[in-house]
């Protein structure tokens, strides 16, 4: 039973969904839609024509079996006869004689089904008379006599008996099967055969020809075949024209199905039913799918920096697995999901035929950056930028401040310098920028940044102290940025100053003095009195004279960030330093991830300024965040352009960050392992830090991390710039970490949740403080180690025996003192023989406390009574110290503490 749905039906037989539904309603079968399932057998048969109501008509099925090709299927329609006399009629069969084809008059309500043997050959007579069996009439001479004589036929059926068995011996086709049309025949029995047992049960079979057989002529006879349809199901098609040489009439087999002929044996041993609707196949093969190739301009892959395999196969219109393979071939093993970089995804394409394209987001296309060289009527000379680096201490902020007239170093915090400072001054010659950079070990970062931007570096050494680390380090930093490098002598009004020793130090790090045949100029000043500042100035001017320093003014304004920080007031406010174009009040910018409007521009005085040329130094409020150190700031042409920069970048660092997570994580896990199964276990202390600019996070971050030693590492868990918030203290509690503060103090709320909470919040002013009280926390994580302090000896002159107590010893304290409280040890020769507690010490017949050095005393210990005079005691106390936290991991932590507390600004008559 096969069940399906109403439009499936349809489809098959070529009906309307409308149409079909009403006949199946029609005949009894309830059909509600298209969607509706029905049983496939109970719809054909319920589809069939019935036949006109006859009493005398017994219907029966055909069954055609398999036979030689000269064989024909027989389709009978079965009548009652007339009552008739039979009378024997037998005509001898020749060999002669052709495969007989059996017509009977159609029921005008149902198709008749014929079926016809192929033209008459010699081999078919011989077939046919070999089926035939002994005594079996044929006749030949179809004709209307012998259609009309019932009883003619009736004898001659007589001459067979209805049970005769039937035997269909296997035959070979004829070679002119394949063309002659006839389809598959699945079952044949012969002529005679069927006669035989039509005329046995009483029913008239007459010969071939058309005629009109008793009083119920049912008109012209038909001949059909049966082929396969297109569900590999039979099928009868009439082929009454076809068998007699006429053009084949509509539903004759033609193209594939005539060609196939009765070689075609899949359908061997099936019963053949007929389907009508049926639509008829046609036999012509469907058009294959033309493989075409797609024009050069469309075999593009368009990528970013990376693509994923997948993605690239796609868009190659290939599958992954070829893409792998190849990559296999050049020694990468990837995955579906994994991506690729530009170039490798370049190769891989042109072995596909294809060009790779690179679509990625470019800066510099909304940024308008303007890379062409600066020469024409719109350049015109800039200020010269310098920048003063040195050791901390050595007069760095003093001589700055001598030459603007100022007093910036008496605000500074330890009279240390611990920001970046930038200023202009006018001179008698023109404008010149400062860039005050700190000395201190921990502020590398900012000394670097300071000779990327600048024209000129001035290294200040003090005449009366020499190199010193921090002048190495900046004479390095200058080099490395390729500009020109003055050096002033500072403290040279000092009676121990000597500028001559300097310069020797100098020149083993290849600076020479044009005094002694170089070209560095080293001029030797004083901040306290102004000795020698017009000529420092004055070379300043020269060397950017010779230099011929350009800007142009008429573009949009681009700079450094030179600091920034977040105000309470006023919000992210950004140091910055232009270099080209002009930077103008509400202007858009976009600086590292942030992007905002200038509201205001503050000079290195506090004055308002509407618009900074090149080489000015100014304040800028109205970025949406705390930009980083170093980020370059550039204005934009609107709003969109600036957000659509910064949402890139923030991107970008985003994706950046990820992948160095997932890179580090393994090796993280991996040297964990290790280390757990090698070493015992690191500690961590947990910081979160807080400052007033970005530099200094950045450079208090560094300093932290390179006190970590092999027993204690430090971790900065995060950082920020601005006040201690309540958000940083509940952070610090989920991470049990320690909150730092650098020119940074909790709010109200912070500090309340910090005391409530127990978590230790902890601010400073000055570095090196921070850095100490840092140290003393990690060693504290540590065990201390038990220490014995030695107070005091005692030697055992005589021995009492005391009632209650025992034996006591008689004592004199030979140095030290004997404390009561502490523990002692008895030594006889080299030899400790024990070491305890006391148990008793007595002056005389009073309990002590403790007994000092000459006098004597009466002691008892707990547990031993084998005293013998000549014996030593001496008595200690157990003290816990720190324990040590050995080296540290990075060699350049020790100068972080150090140094700046050797010198103060009272001793070495200057400030850093």
């Amino acid at each position: 039973m096969v069940r399906m749905r109403v439009h499936e039906l349809a489809k098959k037989l070529g009906l309307e969904n409308k149409e079909l539904i009403d006949k199946l309603n029609k005949a009894g079968l309830d059909t509600r839609s298209h969607s509706s399932t029905i049983d496939e057998t109970e719809a054909m048969r319920a589809l069939q024509p019935a036949a006109p109501a006859r009493p005398a008509t017994v219907t029966r099925s055909t069954v055609v079996r398999r036979a030689a090709p000269e064989a024909a299927v027989i389709a009978t329609t079965a009548v009652v006869p007339p009552p008739a006399t039979p009378t024997a009629v037998t005509s001898p069969p020749t060999a002669t004689t052709p495969a007989t084809v059996v017509r009977a008059a159609p029921d005008p309500t149902r198709p008749a089904i014929v079926t016809r043997a192929p033209e008459p050959t010699a081999s078919a007579g011989s077939a046919a008379a070999e089926f035939a069996p002994s005594g079996a009439t044929a006749t030949s001479t179809p004709g209307p006599a012998a259609a009309s004589d019932p009883a003619a036929v009736a004898s001659a059926a007589a001459a067979v008996s209805p049970a005769a068995p039937v035997a269909a011996a296997p035959t070979t086709p004829p070679a002119d099967a394949a063309g002659s049309g006839v389809q598959n025949i699945t079952r044949v029995i012969d002529a005679d055969t069927i006669r035989a047992r039509l005329a046995g049960e009483g029913r008239v079979l007459g010969p071939s020809g058309p005629r009109r057989a008793g009083p119920g002529g049912r008109g012209p006879i038909r001949e059909v075949r049966v082929i396969n349809d297109r569900f590999g199901g039979p099928q009868m098609v009439d082929v009454t024209g076809a068998a007699r040489g006429r053009p084949n009439e509509p539903g004759a087999p033609t193209g594939d199905a005539a060609r196939r002929g009765t070689g075609d044996r899949r359908q061997a041993g099936r019963d053949i039913w007929f389907n009508p609707g049926e639509k008829k196949r046609t036999g012509k093969k469907g058009k294959q799918t033309e493989v075409t190739q797609a024009a050069a301009h469309k075999r593009v892959v368009e990528m970013s920096e990376l693509i994923s395999v997948g993605e690239l196969a796609h868009q190659m219109a290939i599958k992954s697995g070829q893409v792998i393979s190849k990559l296999f071939s050049m020694g990468m093993m990837v995955t579906v999901n994994q991506t690729i970089d530009f170039d490798t995804a370049g190769l891989i394409a042109s072995e596909f035929g294809f060009e790779v394209k690179n679509v990625a987001f470019t800066e510099e296309n909304l940024l308008d950056v303007e890379k062409e060289t600066a020469t024409g009527s719109d350049v015109v000379g800039r200020p010269p930028v310098v920048t003063i680096m040195g050791h901390v201490d050595h007069g760095k902020t003093s001589l700055l401040d001598r030459i603007r007239n100022a007093d910036v170093a008496a605000g500074e915090a330890g009279g240390i310098t611990q920001h970046i400072g930038a200023y202009q001054v006018e001179t008698s010659k023109g404008k010149v920028t400062f860039l005050d950079t700190p000395g201190h070990a921990a502020f590398t970062a900012m000394r670097a940044r300071g000779a990327q931007v600048t024209d000129i570096v001035i290294l200040v050494v003090a005449a009366d102290d020499g190199c010193m680390p921090q002048t190495i380090e900046a004479l390095n930093h200058a080099k490395a940025a390729k500009v020109p490098i003055m050096v002033a002598l500072n403290k040279a009004d000092k009676p121990d100053a000597k500028p001559e020793r300097v310069m020797q130090q100098l020149t083993e790090h290849g600076l020479v003095s044009e005094e002694w045949g170089g070209e560095t100029i080293m001029i030797p000043v004083s901040a306290r009195t102004g000795m020698n500042i017009d000529k420092l100035l004055d070379s300043i001017l020269l060397v950017a004279e010779v230099a011929e320093l350009k800007a142009a003014p008429d573009r949009r304004g681009e700079g450094t960030i030179v600091e920034a920080e977040l105000d309470k007031g006023r919000g992210p406010v950004a140091t910055v330093l232009v270099q080209q174009g002009t930077l103008k009040v509400g202007d858009y910018i976009v600086a590292g991830e942030h992007s905002g409007k200038v509201r205001a521009m503050l000079d290195d005085r506090g004055q308002q300024v509407k618009e900074a040329g090149p080489s000015m130094p100014v304040q800028v409020l109205g970025l949406a965040g705390v930009p980083d150190a170093g980020d370059k700031l550039n204005a934009v042409a609107d709003e969109k352009t600036a957000r659509t920069v910064a949402e890139h970048r923030q991107t970008k660092a985003r994706e950046e960050q990820l992948r160095r997570a997932n890179q580090n994580s393994m090796s993280n896990l991996l040297d964990f392992v290790s280390k757990s199964a090698n070493a015992e276990q690191q500690l961590e202390l947990k910081i979160i830090v807080k400052a007033d600019v970005g530099g200094s996070v950045e450079a208090i971050s560094n300093a932290l991390e390179k006190l970590s030693t092999k027993k204690v590492k430090v971790v900065v868990v995060t950082s920020g710039v601005g006040t201690i918030t309540e958000s940083d203290v509940n952070l610090a509690l989920a991470s049990r970490a320690m909150v730092v503060g650098f020119n940074s103090k909790p709010d109200a709320k912070a500090a309340s949740v910090a005391s409530h909470e127990k978590v230790e919040v902890r601010s400073y002013s000055i570095i090196y403080e921070l850095l100490d009280d840092v140290k003393r926390a990690m060693s504290q994580l540590l065990a201390p180690k038990v220490e014995e302090k030695y107070l005091g000896r005692a030697e055992i002159r005589q021995l009492f025996t005391v009632p209650k107590l025992g034996v006591i010893a008689g004592s004199y304290i030979v140095d030290g003192k004997i404390v009561r409280s502490e523990r002692a040890r008895i030594k006889r020769g080299n030899a400790v023989v024990h070491e305890g507690t006391f148990a008793s010490l007595k002056r005389f017949k009073d309990d002590a406390r403790e007994v000092a050095a000459g006098f004597e005393c009466g002691i008892g210990f707990v547990s031993f009574t084998d005293f013998q005079p000549g014996d030593v005691v001496e008595c200690f106390e157990l003290v816990e110290v720190a324990a040590d936290l050995g080296e540290a991991i990075d060699p350049t932590a020790a100068a972080l503490t150090g140094a700046g507390k050797g010198t103060t600004p009272a001793a070495s008559g200057a400030t850093a």
